[in-house]
């Protein structure tokens, strides 16, 4: 697994957060980019003048755009990274949370080179909805997939902010399971093939305390699931059914999520294009998303 950045909340000024870099983020003002909520210290301890620097670097505080510019001893941190936020949100309202996901993660992408990294991220988070939008984007926006490659990043990111332990905690929960689908996803089907994908699933229920029952090709061909058994005989690894249950003693109804856990679909292999068919280990991306 890819989990390689961490998240933990600080009080530290912007000014003073120990950390290679510091995002902020900046709205599209009408004569260029505006520093948003959490921004104000870093804009204070450059005399105020961040909009006309990002202004001079052609920075417009367009959606996901990132600026870097040297904090040239303002800060303890020695690099700021102005990220885009777009639209600012009307008086004190909350940011778009998607917005504030997708900033988080594209300042994390930018600052990412391969070394160990620690970032402190001052965008929008006056309440709990925003702290855990910020969080949750700057953790996804840090995950890598070295299965193959042995390439590892190794991001600390550190949220600033009030009380924002709750929402990073929560965070932190969303991003794992986040991550377990990227790297089912990502792996590949000589590698994920339906065993393997039922015993990570065994694993993952066996880890949150859930009830499991996994069908073989055996037990799916006398149980007459015959959609399954017949998609398995056309592959040398036989089907399975994970099925993977919670039950609440206080429930007065069930709801039953299915996903597709297809990990190879070679259906129509002599009709499509080779780039058409390198995507066709995602077919069991539904199956991972419910896991």
């Amino acid at each position: 697994m890819s989990v390689t950045t961490t998240l933990r909340t600080s009080q530290e000024s912007p000014r003073d957060a120990n950390a290679d870099a510091i995002i902020v983020g900046v709205v599209q003002g009408p004569d260029g980019p505006v520093p948003a909520p959490g921004a104000e210290e870093v804009d204070a301890a450059l005399g105020g003048n961040l909009s006309e620097t990002l202004a001079a670097l052609g920075a417009t505080g367009k959606a996901e755009e990132v600026t870097k510019i040297a904090s040239a001893g303002k800060l303890t941190a020695p690099l700021i990274a102005a990220v885009g936020l777009g639209s600012p949100a009307d008086g004190p309202a909350p940011f778009d949370g998607e917005a504030l996901r997708r900033a988080a993660g594209a300042g994390v992408r930018a600052l990412t080179n391969g070394k160990p990294l620690r970032v402190a991220v001052a965008l929008p988070a006056r309440d709990g909805t925003e702290a855990e939008a910020v969080a949750l984007g700057a953790l996804l926006g840090g995950y890598t997939f070295g299965r193959y490659t042995g390439k590892k990043q190794d991001t600390d990111v550190i949220l600033l902010g009030g009380d924002t332990a709750d929402a990073a905690a929560r965070a932190r929960v969303l991003a794992d399971a986040m991550t377990l689908v990227r790297d089912l996803v990502n792996t590949g089907p000589s590698d994920l093939y339906p065993a393997t994908l039922a015993a990570e699933a065994g694993r993952v229920a066996g880890a949150a305390g859930l009830d499991i029952e996994v069908l073989d090709e055996k037990a799916l061909a006398e149980g007459g699931y015959g959609g399954l058994t017949g998609v398995g005989q056309g592959s040398v690894h036989p089907p399975r059914l994970a099925r993977v249950a919670y039950t609440n003693p206080d429930a007065a109804k069930t709801v039953v999520l299915v996903g597709k856990g297809i990990t190879f679909d070679s259906g129509g292999l002599s009709l499509k294009p080779p780039k058409s068919m390198e995507t066709m280990k995602s077919d069991m991306s539904g199956a991972a998303a419910v896991l």
